[in-house]
């Protein structure tokens, strides 16, 4: 179960750290691997990341309240919010909702989670300078 375990919280934090490195950075996932990245947080999420364009901060909390990953879950849904609202150009609503519900994952985890993240304050900051 611990390697299971360890496993699951080293590949959530290998796909954060790819995406915070590409919002940071402003540069484009390439396809290629955008697509393995992606199954793999289907497969860590329970659902893909399309369907986070439909889902608010609550009810992720609420999905996740008694998972013993849940801040590395809420944490790869934050930032996968993110990276979809960087591609979103035309819906600039649905742009403003992901960066707002990701505020409120990466706000949450920041202040209830189990670890505290300089990385984490970092995106949260840039969030609320470039107006949510």
């Amino acid at each position: 179960m611990a390697i299971h375990q360890d496993y699951l919280i080293r590949m959530i934090q290998e796909i954060i750290s790819l995406l915070v490195a590409a919002l940071m950075n402003k540069r484009k996932i390439r396809e290629k691997a955008w697509e393995e990245y992606d199954a793999m947080s289907h497969k860590l999420l329970g659902f893909s990341t399309r369907e986070l364009l439909g889902m608010e901060a609550g009810e992720l909390i609420a999905r996740y309240a008694d998972d013993e990953e849940r801040c590395g879950k809420l944490e790869l849904a934050a930032a996968n919010m993110l990276k979809m609202a960087e591609e979103v150009e035309d819906n600039i609503l649905l742009k403003s909702r992901l960066r707002q519900e990701s505020l409120q994952l990466l706000t949450y985890l920041q202040q209830e989670g189990d670890t505290f993240s300089l990385q984490r304050e970092y995106l949260i900051k840039l969030i609320q300078a470039n107006g949510q």
